[in-house]
């Protein structure tokens, strides 16, 4: 059945896309959608190259009302979808080739690659946490670097050489054997050209960063953090109370704390006085705090991270309240350059210093917690769900349920760490 002038006039546009078959076995179909205003339009759908592998195409034929209003508007697009696909199969060009030979091809975009990289980042930044933003923003200065600030966005079109473009900078990156960010460059360039896409820049169908490169990330090696045994952890408490580096007693201090607490470093490092909660003996980190690793939009309180106090962390903070308790930060630094507390990287360093270079790293010692913390305590509860929440995994949070689930197991978590504190005293740790 073929669609006619009248038939089009009948069809009602529904606020759900839908596709009308113009000619059946034709691949050309008239779209309606609400958005914008109401349309009815024309688009054919072929394959580039041929066959089952090419890579669907979306081309535009006209819009009705403007370009095709009479019966004889509406054959001769008919005809002209019949000519483009005889045309494509002899010669084995792409579709819109034939729309620019024609003439009829859409209005090319003046955006530069540049440009476009700056819109894009412009909405990341609402939508992302700072961190991920600045890690977004220096991957795409990179790329510009690679692409050229000044090239134009239609320049890398799949159909004007943009995925070999894109494929040779995968490649690029994967011989310098950093696999990963090669992947995550790959897939930061699809957002990226999702959004020019949207806003009109490029060709809907044209993403070349769209679909993996062959044999993306093929060749990573996951390097895990390396840790220690329980076995060993009496050696390191030696090494921290002989301090053969001679490291301050402000760094030795939040060495102790991060052991003791089970937190992320950068969680750690960031504490600020106000947050700890006299009336109920607990520290109460903000979701937006470093190191919690909270997605933007997780800033309720109940995402906020809870760390009971112990006894022996009380005695350590009674040692961090004689050097730090008048100012805001539990470990200010006023020698930090970059943060007015100690930095993230300072725990790592003293480790180094201690000789513990490629055996045990801050975030490493997370796999001892894990791992002694199941296997060393005798606890009649879930150890293995409390000590999910104490390291701040939000896992519970996940899902349909997980909306519902607020629960912090603080009896069972203070429990854990009185019996965690105190059995690294007896591993050696003075504090």
């Amino acid at each position: 059945m073929t669609l006619t002038i009248s038939k089009i006039n009948r069809i009602t546009v529904k606020s759900k896309r839908q596709k009308h078959s113009v000619a059946e076995g034709s691949a050309l179909y008239l779209v309606t959608e609400k958005s914008p205003l109401n349309c009815k339009r024309f688009e054919g759908v072929t394959r580039y190259p041929r066959g089952r592998a090419g890579k669907l195409q979306h081309i535009p034929m006209g819009v009705y009302g403007k370009t095709i209003r009479t019966p004889k508007d509406l054959e001769l697009m008919i005809h002209k979808w019949t000519e483009l696909k005889t045309w494509c199969k002899e010669t084995g060009n792409s579709p819109h080739l034939f729309l620019n030979k024609e003439g009829t091809e859409e209005p090319k975009s003046e955006k530069t690659l540049e440009e476009v990289f700056h819109s894009f980042l412009r909405l990341h930044k609402k939508r992302t946490k700072e961190v991920t933003w600045v890690t977004s923003q220096n991957r795409l200065n990179q790329m510009l670097d690679f692409f050229g600030k000044d090239t134009p966005i239609v320049d890398l079109e799949w159909d004007n050489n943009g995925r070999k473009r894109v494929v040779d900078m995968v490649r690029l990156i994967e011989n310098r054997g950093s696999h990963d960010h090669a992947r995550r460059c790959r897939r930061l360039l699809n957002n990226v050209f999702t959004h020019a896409i949207k806003e009109q820049w490029m060709r809907r169908d044209q993403n070349p960063a769209s679909v993996p490169v062959e044999g993306e990330g093929i060749d990573h090696k996951y390097k895990g953090n390396p840790s220690i045994s329980w076995n060993e952890v009496p050696d390191l408490m030696t090494s921290i109370n002989e301090n053969s580096c001679d490291g301050t007693k402000l760094t030795r201090l939040a060495v102790k704390f991060y052991l003791m607490t089970c937190i992320r470093v950068s969680a750690i490092v960031s504490l600020e006085w106000d947050w700890f909660d006299e009336s109920k003996d607990q520290w109460v980190l903000p979701p937006q705090t470093p190191g919690l690793k909270r997605k933007l939009k997780t800033t309720t309180n109940d995402y906020a991270h809870i760390i009971p106090a112990t006894s022996e962390i009380h005695l350590l903070m009674d040692e961090l309240r004689k050097m730090t308790g008048y100012q805001k930060y539990v470990f200010l630094s006023p020698e930090g350059k970059k943060y007015p507390h100690l930095s993230r990287s300072t725990i790592n360093t003293y480790l180094r210093r201690l000789g513990w270079f490629r055996k045990l790293t801050a975030h490493g010692w997370r796999q001892v917690v894990a791992t002694a913390g199941q296997e060393e305590g005798d606890f009649k509860f879930d150890v293995k769900e409390i000590i999910r929440r104490q390291i701040g995994h939000t896992d519970n949070k996940k899902g349909t349920f997980g909306a519902y689930d607020n629960t912090q197991f603080l009896k069972e978590r203070r429990e854990f760490l009185e019996w965690w504190t105190e059995e690294l005293v007896n591993q050696g740790l003075i504090i």
